[in-house]
């Protein structure tokens, strides 16, 4: 008997002790392993990711790119080129540059990512940044003489003509395909006329960087882009209005182009380029024909205001023999906030009274200032930086 309660009370003891114990693990603070961090490693992690951009699954690469962010908290490039990639296959664009733009500062050897970046903000209208990142790819290859060309076309899109006409200088001063020019335009012209439009857009976007002014190479750029219904046929004529600047007649085509897409606030931007060259490069020329597609462009868009400012503006050309200081100011002040009367203004009283021109330059600066936010890609077209002030 006295074996058996001894048997009892051990048992008592080690039921005890175990439940001690028990409760003892249990009211520890538990460690949360996970079971990502705790089997791979930083490279393979990053691996694992890039195979889920691969296979179609962008937004699980994330999940990996978080945990190989907790084993190195200073990830490398290839971390940021792989965030990108994701973000991009998901659409989400301006989030993948800025990753883009991260791993480019960690190694700075990526020239082809430098020019992807570049590219992306020569799309979206930002020339400026554009710029920059050409202009960091050609410090790498100094050499390479399409992104010359592009770097000296930004540089007149923001308005630095001087570093524009240094990229222009540079271009032309290479005269390797000089003693061939004839050649390659009776070969272009023959692309035309068989119809070979891949063909001759492919020859002239090979020798473009060579004869950078050459007004044949850009006619043979537009009729092959355009023959050939090509997307990129919008880039053709921003180019040419970039070189030619001074031409009205080309941004009066790009603007019938811009028409013809139904873009027609960005058509009324064209056309003003267009009665702005007319009023500063070419005083004596007719601008009705400009004047006729602004109001229509100004109609397109329901600005019945702006149609009426047209219509006075008409006439006032017109009659402008029996025009006086009194008169224009009054059709300025019944249509005060019409950038075209604005600046027929500004041309009158330059010709006629200059000392009150200041006045009037002054009114027009500040109705840009009033619509930059609505109209400044518009107002100025490709030179998003350039006012058009006379």
């Amino acid at each position: 008997m006295l074996r058996r309660s001894g048997r009892i009370c051990q048992f008592g003891v080690l039921g005890t002790s175990l439940f001690l114990f028990s409760i003892s693990i249990l009211s520890e603070p538990k460690e949360t392993l996970n079971p990502v961090t705790a089997f791979y490693s930083y490279e393979k992690l990053l691996e694992i990711a890039d195979e889920k951009i691969i296979t179609e699954t962008p937004t699980k690469a994330f999940d990996f790119l978080i945990k190989a962010k907790e084993l190195n908290p200073n990830p490398d490039y290839r971390y940021y080129n792989i965030l990108g990639r994701a973000h991009w296959k998901l659409g989400q664009k301006q989030d993948a540059v800025e990753a883009y733009k991260q791993s480019i500062q960690l190694n700075s050897e990526q020239t082809d990512l430098m020019l992807y970046v570049a590219d992306y903000y020569d799309g979206i209208r930002k020339p400026v940044l554009a710029l920059e990142f050409t202009e960091l790819y050609l410090t790498k290859n100094p050499n390479a003489k399409y992104r010359l060309y592009t770097a000296g076309l930004l540089s007149r899109r923001i308005g630095n003509e001087s570093k524009y006409e240094s990229y222009m200088n540079l271009l032309e001063s290479d005269k390797s395909f000089e003693s061939e020019k004839d050649a390659l335009q009776t070969t272009l012209s023959k692309h035309l006329k068989n119809r070979k439009w891949k063909e001759a857009e492919e020859l002239t976007l090979r020798y473009i960087p060579y004869f950078p002014r050459e007004e044949t190479m850009y006619e043979t750029l537009l009729l092959a882009r355009r023959g050939g219904s090509f997307p990129t046929l919008e880039e053709a004529y921003i180019w040419v209005c970039t070189i030619f600047k001074k031409e009205t007649r080309y941004f009066v085509r790009y603007g019938v182009f811009l028409q013809e897409e139904g873009r027609y606030l960005e058509s009324l931007a064209s056309f003003r380029r267009a009665y702005f060259n007319v009023l500063k490069y070419e005083p004596e020329s007719d601008p009705f024909e400009i004047l006729f597609l602004i109001r229509q462009s100004y109609a397109n868009l329901g600005r019945d205001r702006d149609t009426l400012a047209i219509d006075q503006l008409v006439k006032d050309k017109k009659n402008s023999k029996k025009l006086n200081a009194n008169l224009v100011e009054n059709h300025l002040n019944t249509y005060r906030k019409n950038r075209e009367y604005l600046l027929f203004a500004v041309h009158w009283f330059l010709v006629n009274d200059p000392n009150r021109v200041g006045e009037f330059r002054k009114r027009l600066d500040e109705r840009d200032t009033e619509f930059e936010e609505l109209e400044l890609l518009n107002v100025i077209g490709p030179f998003s930086l350039e006012p058009m002030l006379l």
